[in-house]
């Protein structure tokens, strides 16, 4: 969770994370909340993967239980909903470094 450390000193950051609902279930929840993430980090539903789709993020070749999931994607919009940023990646195990997040932030006004 290290993006969302390096952001707990940012009052109006939100980090949204989109899931497709094949992925929320108990264990999910659980997760979640023992980390404290509800407080800092905004979880959504994506039922059906509609905006995954639209997006044009959905994992291609995926297993039967990652079917709808997107591969990783993050997104820094402004305060009026223009996109300013956008790190896309298909390799689940590199991460984009909150440096270069952090750096994306400071030109958005």
């Amino acid at each position: 969770m290290e993006l969302r450390q390096t952001f707990d000193d940012v009052d109006d950051v939100v980090i949204l994370y989109v899931m497709a609902d094949n992925q929320i279930n108990d264990k999910t929840l659980r997760f979640i909340d023992g980390l404290g993430l509800r407080d800092r980090v905004r979880f959504a539903s994506d039922p059906g993967s509609t905006a995954i789709d639209r997006l044009g993020v959905r994992r291609e070749n995926a297993e039967p239980m990652e079917e709808g999931v997107p591969h990783p994607v993050t997104y820094i919009l402004d305060r009026e909903g223009v996109v300013r940023f956008i790190d896309e990646r298909t390799d689940f195990h590199i991460w984009l470094d909150s440096a270069f997040v952090r750096e994306a932030l400071t030109q958005v006004h």
